[in-house]
């Protein structure tokens, strides 16, 4: 018959032995999950006006209509690798709209990530994005500009205006090309005139309605030079001067 002395040293022996199984089974398992939360934990980051880089036949081709800027969210667990590509300076993916096989008309495209680092996945938003394509045209106009009532000085009124260049090259596709009614400078706003007045000035181009359409022009501004006179009257009229070469 075992003694009662040692039946209790044997189950406080298989007590303790069953207790330290259980700790050190739990700090194990402790261990493993955060091992696995910190290998699995991921970062995101939002980059907005991400421009859009347009693939086609730029040499045969005009698109318009497309947008030209997205917004993109990044996700992975390489913290440096995101970091990187937050800076447009060491950024590499880019975001692509590939036109390169399409033919004229009306098209939906979506849009592709490039050259994105292993470990991060991206989302573009908008997925997808319109474009229309045409043939390449390009035609030569006068500029033509608005000089309003209110930026004439009273006792002044319009001689003539001039521009450092007698015509400019408009290129679009041939359907909006044949839409362009003038090619107009934006006047500045706010200044006052009395006597010479110059200026560096944008254009645009406009349809017979004087709404805007997409296109190129070359250059893209001119050097303009208002010329006013001095009237017997304090009122002056609205003017309207159409491009003389200096």
């Amino acid at each position: 018959m075992i003694p009662k002395r040692k039946i209790v040293y044997i189950v406080t022996s298989v007590f303790f032995s069953s207790l330290l199984f259980i700790i050190a089974t739990s700090v194990n398992f402790q261990n493993n999950s955060s091992a696995r939360q910190v290998s699995s934990e991921t970062y995101t980051n939002t980059l907005t006006n991400i421009p859009i880089d347009v693939k086609y036949n730029d040499s045969k081709y005009f698109v318009s209509g497309i947008s030209s800027e997205v917004t993109v969210f990044l996700k992975g667990s390489n913290r440096v690798a995101l970091a990187s590509e937050m800076q447009a300076s060491t950024r590499k993916f880019k975001v692509v709209a590939d036109l390169s096989n399409l033919k004229e008309g009306q098209h939906e495209i979506t849009l592709k990530v490039e050259d994105l680092p292993s470990g991060l996945t991206a989302t573009i938003e908008p997925q997808k994005v319109t474009a229309k394509i045409g043939k390449k045209k390009t035609k030569k106009f006068d500029v033509s500009v608005t000089v309003p009532d209110k930026q004439i000085a009273p006792g002044w009124s319009l001689s003539h205006v001039t521009f450092s260049e007698d015509k400019v090259s408009v290129t679009s596709d041939q359907d909006t090309l044949a839409k362009v009614d003038h090619v107009e400078a934006i006047f500045p706003e706010g200044d006052l005139l009395n006597n010479t007045y110059t200026a560096t000035v944008s254009l645009k181009a406009v349809d017979s309605e004087g709404n805007d359409l997409p296109v190129i022009i070359s250059p893209s501004e001119l050097y303009m030079k208002v010329e006013l006179k001095q009237t017997s009257s304090s009122s002056s009229s609205s003017s309207s001067s159409s491009n003389n070469s200096n």
